[in-house]
């Protein structure tokens, strides 16, 4: 039995991962933080004996570690991982160039898995949509449009970056909220924020008179937990480096 640790644990998805530890025959939770100025530090995590803790220092014997936070607390959690020699997962989206590059240091002592999105069927979408560019070559226009909640802090999602690398080929670029007539060189990001929508992502593939649509959407945000445990316990036992959900979700590099 797995002990993972749960960071950003009451939080919108974390609470998920935590839904699916407890339900789960291969992992257990082991350790449950939160903000350090959270008012429920203390509580105990239903069904679990485990209580919401606000230091990090309690992850000290998991197997593994699980983040759903934001940018700047996410690389906290990397380093403070490092230390205790804990593979992390990663699941904020958003880090900035220096947050990113302190995260890819910290994979030279420790497995890392930065997961954009942490469902199948988004690693899914992303292969297929690799397959129909390839096959398809220079025969479509390809364009990515993805919808999230009002609160989403980052557009657009990290998601829509990892589709868009996918399908981009050499010579082409991203543009992100374009205005003006499209060039023969771009791929487009449109990013849509509003309601509870959990995460929509499409990618386009625009002809002259056919398209094809590759379209992933997620109803429930169990999917995201069940994932990261999923994830989370294939990276115990990995070297150190960084992962992608494609090599240990679907065991394709």
């Amino acid at each position: 039995m797995s002990r993972i640790g749960v960071v950003g644990a009451t939080g919108r998805t974390g609470s998920k991962v935590i839904e699916a530890l407890l339900g789960s025959r291969t992992s257990a939770l082991a350790a449950a933080i939160v903000s350090p100025t959270s008012s429920r530090i203390g509580s105990a995590v239903v069904e679990s004996g485990v209580l919401l803790s606000g230091d990090l220092g309690d992850l000290r014997g998991c197997d593994a570690v699980i983040e759903f936070t934001a940018p700047e607390p996410s690389v906290e959690v990397v380093e403070r991982c490092r230390d205790l020699n804990i593979p992390v997962l990663v699941a904020t989206t958003g880090h900035s160039p220096e947050q990113a590059a302190a995260i890819e240091t910290a994979a030279k002592t420790i497995p890392i898995l930065v997961a954009p999105n942490t469902s199948l069927g988004a690693a899914l979408l992303a292969l297929a949509a690799e397959q129909v560019q390839e096959l398809s070559g220079a025969a479509f226009d390809v364009e990515v449009m993805e919808i999230h909640h009002r609160m989403k802090r980052d557009a657009p999602s990290g998601t829509a970056r990892a589709l868009v690398s996918a399908v981009m080929s050499e010579g082409q670029r991203a543009v992100f909220g374009r205005e003006g007539l499209r060039q023969p060189d771009e791929v487009g990001v449109v990013s849509l924020r509003g309601g509870d929508v959990p995460g929509d992502h499409t990618v386009y593939f625009l002809g002259d008179g056919e398209r094809l649509e590759l379209s992933h959407k997620v109803s429930d945000r169990r999917v995201f937990g069940a994932g990261a445990v999923t994830l989370a316990e294939r990276l115990i036992g990995k070297k150190a480096g960084l992962y992608s959900v494609r090599t240990l979700l679907l065991g394709r590099l």
